[in-house]
């Protein structure tokens, strides 16, 4: 007597496998449950059917809710697992097809990596909340159907899920174009620093313990307050101390610069300061492990 049919393109000998695992602890039950395979088009359906034990219709319900939980169980894990990568690889392609190939690619693994880290960013969508959520959605799909179809499921049933995985790729994307602009960003800063002559050979860049910077010669005298101090008069309030510094480092245009305590004040953005630094003064910057300019800013 056949129990339920699950339909899939491929996968196929996994799912069996696993299928076939769990149904031998029916055996214990002194019931021997079997996978036939019947191909229909391009899906290959497994079912389930008993073959040994009289099946009355207590132990009828009985197997077969042991059974819808070990193929929801299995199903679940083969779609955030596999199948998910296929769906975000269709949503980046389908939306997002006037992109290369290339940046494609690069929007398609950051949206992986997005999605590996809502552990910490978003618990509700994490691996196991997904894979929990998606069988419960089989469970209650095979509690009216004998069979279930993988691709069709996931396309009529799975909407939110789907919607979802859309979100992440969308944040994949404006991340991107956050990269882009940024690197073009860079690109025009360095024509300025190529094209500015250098007034001095080597600054020295303190943070100190408030997250404020200051500006130094190798004789420990400032050397850019007076053009933080004019492009502080000339811009509006808006404008923050790290454009006015990057502002006053293209205008002098060291031929070397020193950074101090770049990790004093990560909650501040020191961090990202520094690397638009090193990436604007690319080849000039070093990045100081200690000495007496950083032991005298901490002690300020």
């Amino acid at each position: 007597m056949k129990l339920l049919s699950v339909g899939l393109s491929d996968t196929t000998d996994e799912i069996r496998s696993k299928l076939q695992l769990d149904c031998i602890k029916l055996t214990q039950e002194g019931f021997r449950v079997a996978i036939d395979e019947t191909i229909k088009g391009t899906y290959t359906f497994l079912g389930c059917n008993v073959i040994e034990g009289e099946l009355s219709f207590r132990n009828y319900e009985r197997i077969k809710n042991l059974l819808k939980n070990f193929v929801a169980s299995i199903l679940a894990e083969m779609i955030v697992t596999h199948e998910e990568k296929k769906i975000i690889k269709r949503i980046v392609d389908h939306n997002y097809y006037y992109f290369s190939h290339g940046e494609r690619e690069a929007i398609y693994n950051n949206a992986l990596k997005l999605l590996d880290s809502t552990n910490l960013l978003e618990p509700s969508f994490s691996y196991s909340n997904r894979r929990q959520d998606i069988s419960h959605k089989i469970l209650e799909y095979l509690d009216t159907h004998h069979e279930l179809v993988v691709e069709g499921f996931i396309n009529f049933r799975l909407k939110e899920y789907r919607d979802k995985l859309t979100d992440f790729v969308d944040k994949s994307v404006d991340d991107f174009m956050m990269e882009v602009e940024y690197k073009e960003f860079i690109s025009v800063l360095r024509y300025f620093v190529d094209a500015q002559e250098s007034r001095i050979e080597e600054v020295h860049v303190i943070v100190d313990k408030g997250g404020t910077y200051r500006v130094l010669d190798s004789q420990g005298k400032a050397v850019a307050s007076q053009y933080l101090e004019h492009f502080a008069s000339q811009c509006s309030e808006e404008i923050n101390y790290e454009d006015l510094l990057i502002t006053a480092l293209i205008t002098i245009a060291p031929y070397n610069i020193i950074l101090h305590n770049t990790q004093a004040n990560p909650a501040n953005g020191t961090a990202s300061i520094t690397e638009t630094i090193k990436n604007v003064f690319e080849g000039r910057v070093i990045v100081c492990s200690g000495c007496e300019f950083c032991l005298a800013s901490l002690q300020s």
